[in-house]
């Protein structure tokens, strides 16, 4: 399927577990967005990290002073 239009939507339906919904529920009201805007960001979050491991980058978690406190694997 192509999408020529950048505008126009398509629309998916998702079956989710109990959890997974509550945590995007959640993610949602601590951004003041909705499920949507939560699913959108994650997805470019992802093809960040994505784009940076095919580049030989990483992605990193560091405190206010730049110390790194996490690496994210597995990506």
């Amino acid at each position: 399927m192509t999408i020529k239009d950048k505008n126009q939507r398509v629309q998916i339906n998702l079956d989710l577990s109990p959890e997974l919904y509550e945590t995007l529920n959640n993610v949602a009201q601590q951004l003041n967005g909705d499920m949507a805007e939560v699913l959108l960001k994650g997805i470019v979050l992802m093809q960040v990290a994505v784009e940076a491991k095919l580049n030989g980058k990483h992605l990193w978690i560091t405190d206010e002073n730049q110390t790194l406190e996490t690496e994210i694997v597995g990506i």
